[in-house]
């Protein structure tokens, strides 16, 4: 069982978990540690995020915002903002690409909140023609 200093340090809010794993050996905790880390370091999505600078506006709660997406994929993008919303809310965005005229809308699902903005899903997106 480990003690003292050599404990793997759990955040965890469950106590059946960190009971779980304070019963770990020492050895245990460490290989459960590096799983961890490079379970962490993996990109989980299922497309590839792309670099940009788009401003975008956006509504939330009958209010009107603007941000700027750092990065996009086919489902998603990162938007720098400072405005705090918070994850599972919903907003209509819209965007311009770059030398394209005609506007891009989505409905989009917050799915994570930073201290620089969020990202979001696209649920549902359509062009303007």
């Amino acid at each position: 069982m480990a003690t003292g200093n050599d404990s793997f340090n759990a955040r965890t809010n469950d106590p059946h978990l960190s009971q779980l794993i304070d019963n770990l050996s020492i050895d245990d905790q460490r290989v459960l540690s590096r799983l961890l880390n490079t379970w962490e370091k993996r990109d989980q999505r299922k497309h590839p995020r792309m670099p940009c600078s788009i401003i975008t506006e956006y509504v939330f709660n009958e209010q009107d915002y603007k941000g700027v997406m750092q990065n996009i994929s086919l489902d998603g993008a990162f938007i720098v903002s400072r405005h705090e919303l918070a994850v599972n809310q919903q907003i209509a965005q819209s965007f311009f690409f770059p030398n394209f005229e005609i506007p891009i809308r989505s409905n989009s699902k917050i799915v994570w909140v930073g201290a620089e903005g969020f990202g979001v899903q696209f649920e549902f997106v359509q062009s303007d023609k």
